[in-house]
């Protein structure tokens, strides 16, 4: 998806998945000869799926299209129910993209479905925000498949169709398992005072999230939930409120994303994104968010 060449030559590429863990069992039953002989039942062994669950990266050179050359960047948080959430961004112009999705693996092959944005606003350093697809949109759709080994690696493809109808070509990439997935979460590790932009947002003990924007008025309230207790990431949902002025239509939306806790740099940082829709359009956010 990221190769794909946008206006400020943005581009597009699917950052990571986590698909649902699924155990297909193949049965199936052998019969006995006459009415005297026993009938026996041999099972076909268990088939395990690997799990695409992680904090994945990829970094990878532009070949082909008016972004040959280019750098892209990304990150993928992938629960193990299968719910995902990527990031990625063009190193050369800044463009960059998100979304969320879903996918579901059998053995070590994976499919899925997601809805991405080129993003407009974010709180990261040298990210555009004014980037928008050739055919003038800035949102669109995506069907994935690759395989996976499990905590390892994984080979993604996806075909990108923009929210106007334009298909871009089939990309192929190649991700890297980040073992910070493997660090057991908590609502203590996330409680405290973290910066985005100019603003503060305090998630409490209990999980719960506040944040007002003293230049729009904007008022977020919402709740943090860990969907495995064995690994670092975490899902929320905000509710926006008392916003004011042009950003007065996203009052009453409610907005849902994943986050995971870098413990790797001083300070600590939360990284993810999430995603609302108003007025029929996908907003996406990205943010890394270093603990005050």
């Amino acid at each position: 998806m990221l190769n794909r060449n946008v206006t400020n030559t943005a581009m597009r590429r699917w950052l990571p998945s986590s698909v649902s863990l699924f155990t297909m069992l193949l049965v199936s039953a052998c019969g006995g000869g006459s009415s005297s002989s026993p009938t026996s039942t041999n099972p076909s062994p268990v088939v395990n799926s690997q799990s695409l669950g992680g904090i994945w990266d990829t970094k990878y050179t532009v070949t082909t299209g008016l972004n040959t050359g280019d750098v892209i960047t990304g990150i993928a948080i992938a629960t193990e129910n299968g719910d995902f959430f990527f990031g990625s961004v063009n190193d050369n112009n800044g463009c960059a993209e998100a979304g969320f999705g879903q996918a579901s693996v059998s053995g070590s092959s994976f499919t899925g479905t997601l809805d991405w944005g080129l993003v407009q606003f974010t709180t990261i350093p040298g990210v555009a925000t004014n980037c928008v697809e050739p055919d003038g949109s800035t949102n669109g759709t995506a069907t994935i498949t690759g395989t996976v080994a499990q905590r390892s690696s994984l080979t993604l493809t996806d075909t990108d169709t923009t929210s106007i109808g334009t298909v871009s070509p089939v990309l192929t990439t190649t991700w890297t398992y980040n073992a910070l997935y493997s660090e057991t979460p908590s609502l203590n590790t996330i409680a405290g005072n973290w910066t985005f932009g100019s603003n503060t947002v305090n998630i409490s003990s209990s999980g719960a999230i506040f944040e007002q924007d003293p230049n729009t008025g904007c008022v977020v309230n919402g709740q943090v939930a860990i969907p495995n207790a064995s690994y670092n990431a975490y899902t929320f949902s905000i509710t926006y409120s008392s916003c004011a002025g042009s950003d007065s239509v996203f009052n009453g939306s409610t907005a849902t994303g994943m986050l995971y806790v870098d413990d790797t740099v001083t300070p600590n940082q939360l990284i993810g994104g999430w995603s609302v829709t108003v007025s029929g359009k996908l907003y996406v956010i990205v943010a890394d968010m270093p603990r005050q």
